[in-house]
This record gives C-alpha cells, sequence and structure tokens, in this order.
C-alpha cells in the first residue's frame, strides 16, 4: 500500500555538509578580518613613529641653526645640544623617542675654499608595544 522512500537520511548528509562548509568559511572570514585589523594598527602606529621622528630632526635643526644667529656653530651644537637630547616631541601621544644623535662625517669640497662640514641628525622614534610595537628611524644631514 505505501511504498517506502529510498532516499530517506540523505537530507541529514547534506545539512551536515552545509554546515561545516559554512563553518569554515566562517572561520575564514574572521581569520582575514583580524589580520586586516592587526595591519592596520601597524600602519597606524608606524605613521605616528615616522611623524615623531620627523619632528625631533626639526627641533634639531632648530637647534643647529638658531633665528637669530648669523653665523652659527653647528659643530659645538651639534655635539652639546642635539645629541643625546630628549625634545618634548612626544607628548600625548603614547610613544617615546629612544634616540637622537648628530655626528660629524665628514667634509664636503674638501682642500677648497668652499670646504664645509657634513652632519647627520638622526631621531628614533618607538610606538607599541608587544607584538604591535613599531620603530621608525629619520636622518638628514646638514652642512655648516
Amino acid at each position: 500500500m505505501f511504498r517506502k522512500n529510498a532516499q530517506q537520511g540523505n537530507v541529514l548528509i547534506v545539512v551536515l555538509f552545509v554546515i561545516i562548509v559554512m563553518g569554515y568559511l566562517a572561520a575564514s572570514l574572521m581569520k582575514v578580518s583580524w589580520s586586516n585589523q592587526s595591519t592596520l594598527t601597524r600602519e597606524f602606529l608606524g605613521t605616528k613613529a615616522w611623524f615623531i621622528a620627523q619632528s625631533a630632526n626639526e627641533w634639531a635643526l632648530t637647534q643647529l641653526y638658531p633665528l637669530n644667529d648669523t653665523t652659527p656653530d653647528v659643530a659645538d651644537f651639534c655635539a652639546n645640544t642635539v645629541s643625546g637630547a630628549t625634545p618634548n616631541v612626544t607628548q600625548g601621544t603614547g610613544c617615546q623617542l629612544s634616540a637622537m644623535t648628530c655626528s660629524n662625517i665628514g667634509t664636503f669640497n674638501a682642500g677648497t675654499s668652499e670646504a664645509e662640514s657634513l652632519f647627520r641628525v638622526q631621531a628614533t622614534a618607538i610606538c607599541g608595544s608587544g607584538v604591535a610595537q613599531v620603530q621608525r628611524q629619520q636622518e638628514i644631514w646638514v652642512r655648516e
């Protein structure tokens, strides 16, 4: 009278397959989303560190070439004022200026009447902590 359905139970297999595949896709999307957030965090911190190093170098230029000094002694300012200084360029950023150096790197046009000493000013800034810590370093060259 009643005919037995031969396909009974196949729906359960299809449902399990769909649930497993959807779970795998959801897990993959979460991993991609987390990776994007990590990349964005590092990019943001790297930009902050870059600007702090840039600000420190600009501060150094104001120390090496004061506004009202027509003949600044760059060598003296480099050794005694800039090198090892900690200018207040990190206030409110959560970052730190880890190194500020100024050094004589040689002479430009050596042996001529236009010889000038060259100096390298270098600033290193660190932002973040742990796995999200980034460091940026900038240098500028100046002539005396």
